[in-house]
C-alpha cells in the first residue's frame, strides 16, 4: 500500500513540474511574440523619424536602445554610432559624443567617415577644455609629432602647471593691434600677465565647479567660434575680391562731395526773454553786445544750440535766416522765449580731396566689402537648397469679431 502512496506521489509531483515548463513555455512563446513585434528595423526607423523632426535629445535614447540591441553588423554599428556621436554634439553634449565616436572607431577602424571622425574628437575634446589631450588627438591622428623645445624659458608657474614665455607671446599676439601697442613698457606687459593668469587661475576653477559643462556655456563658445571662422572666411574673400585704385576713390568722393564738406556754421550771442512786450529793448542790448556768447559753432541742420539752451530745429533754422549782426525774433525753446544775435557766419565748405582722403578711401572699402558679403551670403543660399518657413509669432494679437 505505502508503495503504491509513493508512486502516486511521484506522479503528482511529476505532473506539477510538467505543468510549470507548460506555463512557463507559453510565457515565453508570449514574450517572444511581443518582442517580434517591435523589430529592430522598426526601432531604428523610430529613432530616424525622432531625429528628422528636430526631437534630438529622444532620438539619441532610441538610437542607445537600438545599439544595445546589436541587432546589426559592425560597420551599420558604427555608422549609427557616429551619428549619434553628431547629435550628441549638438546638444552639447560632448562626453557622451566621445563615447559614441570612440565606440564608432572600434566598430569600424577604417570607416570611410574616419577623417571626419578625427576632426569630431579633437572638436568635442577642446569643447571640454582638454586641450592637451586635443593636441595628442590631433597629432596621433595625422601623424604630426610635436617639437621638443629645449631649455624654453618658463615665464610663469600655476602650481604644477608651467607656461612658458612662447605661450605669453602667443597670447599677446592674438591681441588687436591697439592693445598690443599698450604692452610696449615692461610694466604695462607685466600687468598683462597677472591677469592672465588670474584668469586661468579662475578658469580652472569654474571647470572644477563643472561650469564649463553647462550646455549654456558651451552654445554660446561654439557660438562664438562660429563667429571667429565665418570672420576669417569672410577676411580671406575680402581680400581676393576687394581691389581698389585711386581713380576709384576719387570718383567716390566726387559723388559724394556732400558728405566731405562743411556745413555752414555760425556762432551766437543770446538773452532770455521774460516778457514779449521788452522784445525792442533786448534787441537794442544784443546789439550792443550784453548778450550771452555762445562760443561753440552751430551748424546748419544740427538741432543743438547750447547746453544751456538745449535742442531746437526751429530755431536754428531762424538764427540761419538772418545774416552777420542781425539780431533773431523770439523763438520759443521748451518752455521759454530767446532772442538771440549773429556774431559770426560762415557758408558751406567744401573740403579738398586732399584733405579727406583716407576717411574717403576707408568709406569706400567699408561700402564695397559690405557688397562682397551680401553676395556671399546671396551665393551661399543660392547654392544650396534652402527654404525659410519661419513665421513670427504676432504678440497680443487682437481676435476680429
Amino acid at each position: 500500500m505505502r508503495k503504491k502512496l509513493k508512486i502516486i506521489s511521484v506522479i503528482i509531483i511529476l505532473l506539477i513540474i510538467a505543468g510549470l515548463f507548460f506555463v512557463i513555455n507559453l510565457t515565453g512563446q508570449a514574450n517572444n511574440n511581443q518582442r517580434s513585434a517591435w523589430t529592430d528595423k522598426m526601432q531604428l526607423g523610430y529613432a530616424n523619424t525622432l531625429l528628422s523632426k528636430g526631437l534630438y535629445a529622444n532620438a539619441a535614447q532610441e538610437f542607445e536602445a537600438y545599439i544595445k540591441r546589436g541587432g546589426t553588423d559592425s560597420k551599420d554599428l558604427a555608422s549609427i554610432c557616429n551619428k549619434l556621436g553628431n547629435i550628441y554634439m549638438d546638444l552639447k553634449e560632448y562626453e557622451l559624443a566621445l563615447a559614441s565616436f570612440y565606440k564608432s572607431e572600434m566598430l569600424d577602424p577604417n570607416s570611410e567617415y574616419k577623417q571626419d571622425l578625427n576632426q569630431k574628437i579633437v572638436s568635442a575634446l577642446e569643447s571640454l577644455g582638454l586641450s592637451q589631450q586635443a593636441q595628442y588627438e590631433l597629432e596621433s591622428r595625422t601623424s604630426i609629432k610635436p617639437t621638443v623645445q629645449s631649455n624654453e624659458k618658463i615665464a610663469v608657474r600655476i602650481g604644477k602647471r608651467e607656461i612658458s614665455n612662447d605661450e605669453i607671446d602667443m597670447v599677446i599676439n592674438r591681441l588687436p593691434e591697439e592693445v598690443k601697442k599698450g604692452l610696449n613698457s615692461n610694466d604695462a606687459k607685466l600687468k598683462f600677465i597677472r591677469e592672465y593668469v588670474a584668469t586661468e587661475v579662475l578658469y580652472e576653477k569654474g571647470k572644477k565647479l563643472g561650469l564649463d559643462k553647462d550646455t549654456k556655456i558651451r552654445g554660446a563658445v561654439e557660438d562664438f567660434k562660429k563667429q571667429l571662422v565665418l570672420q576669417e572666411l569672410l577676411g580671406e574673400e575680402i581680400r581676393k575680391e576687394l581691389k581698389t585704385t585711386p581713380e576709384d576713390i576719387l570718383l567716390y568722393y566726387k559723388a559724394n562731395k556732400d558728405k566731405y564738406s562743411i556745413p555752414a556754421r555760425t556762432k551766437v550771442s543770446f538773452l532770455e526773454l521774460s516778457d514779449p512786450a521788452k522784445s525792442e529793448e533786448i534787441s537794442a542790448e544784443l546789439r550792443n553786445g550784453k548778450g550771452k556768447r555762445i562760443d561753440r559753432w552751430i551748424q546748419r541742420g544740427s538741432a543743438l544750440i547750447s547746453q544751456e539752451i538745449g535742442e531746437s530745429k526751429e530755431a536754428v533754422e531762424s538764427i540761419f535766416k538772418q545774416e552777420k549782426g542781425a539780431v533773431v525774433s523770439p523763438v520759443k525753446i521748451k518752455d521759454k522765449l530767446y532772442m538771440f544775435v549773429i556774431n559770426e557766419k560762415e557758408p558751406e565748405k567744401e573740403k579738398a580731396f586732399e584733405e579727406v582722403k583716407d576717411r574717403v578711401e576707408s568709406e569706400y572699402r567699408a561700402q564695397k566689402e559690405q557688397q562682397i558679403v551680401q553676395s556671399l551670403l546671396n551665393k551661399a543660399l543660392e547654392q544650396q537648397e534652402v527654404e525659410i518657413l519661419y513665421q513670427p509669432k504676432i504678440e497680443n494679437e487682437k481676435v476680429k469679431k
